[in-house]
């Protein structure tokens, strides 16, 4: 009930807490395809007998953050009295969107680097979408969610310099 009369609060100060709530769903989505994908990228680095050297544990913790921000999301749209299984028109889209790195990921053929590749675009946009949901929070008023978005935020930016050096050193070993 408090995050319900937070949200007709919103609502009346003139903000639209329908858009804050579509992309807190899209994130929530994000986290959610982020564990999904780093399960078969660590079964794809375990399984290989030679490659680049990335660090299992270094991508289990990763999966293990994406689970941690796939709850505060949910704990965030709670907040707020939304809906946390609801699927909003941004979640569905980055859902549809997801499948196609699913598919690189878990596609027998594909190597580790390319796999890492698929991997650092979604990194690259889960930064991208913490990032405007940090800004959107903080427009709307929600200040305490916007540290917790920014602490995410932090978060995401190790992982994707991790997933970046691994690539670029991936990338390297083949070429010389």
């Amino acid at each position: 009930m408090k995050g319900m009369a937070a949200t007709v609060v919103d609502k009346l100060k003139g903000h639209k807490p329908e858009v804050l709530i579509d992309k807190l769903g899209e994130r929530l989505a994000y986290e959610r395809t982020g564990v999904r994908l780093y399960e078969p990228l660590i079964t794809k680095v375990g399984a290989a007998s030679s490659g680049p050297l990335v660090d299992l544990a270094m991508l289990t913790k990763i999966r293990d953050d994406e689970r941690a921000h796939f709850e505060l999301v949910g704990d965030a749209l709670r907040s707020i009295g939304a809906d946390p299984t609801a699927m909003t028109p941004c979640a569905d889209i980055a859902g549809v969107a997801a499948t196609g790195h699913l598919q690189v990921i878990t596609d027998p053929r594909t190597t580790v680097p390319q796999a890492l590749n698929s991997i650092l675009m979604i990194e690259l946009g889960d930064n991208a979408g913490w990032d405007l949901l940090i800004e959107l929070a903080r427009g709307s008023g929600h200040e305490v969610l916007a540290s917790q978005f920014e602490v995410a935020l932090k978060t995401e930016q190790e992982h994707l310099a991790l997933v970046q050096g691994w690539l670029k050193q991936a990338v390297l070993d083949e070429g010389t």
